[in-house]
């Protein structure tokens, strides 16, 4: 009875087991794609290209606005 018993037990923690391993080499994997998409994230923000910004008249002409800059007030 008892070796039937400790058998059993053997079973389930080797199931435990294994399924512990599984879960965590899938947490690695996602953690690994997390902090590559978080890279990707951080290269696109500070590759960001220059914005150009433009207007449209009445008659549909595009015109190209100049980027605004504070100028210092001389006193």
């Amino acid at each position: 009875m008892l070796g039937r018993r400790h058998e059993i037990a053997r079973f389930a923690s080797d199931f435990y087991q294994q399924q512990f391993r599984k879960i965590m080499r899938w947490l690695i994997i996602a953690i690994i794609v997390m902090i590559l998409l978080l890279g990707m994230i951080f290269y696109l923000l500070i590759s960001q290209p220059e914005q150009y910004y433009y207007a449209n008249t009445t008659e549909g002409q595009i015109l190209a606005m100049p980027p605004y800059v504070l100028e210092k007030s001389s006193q």
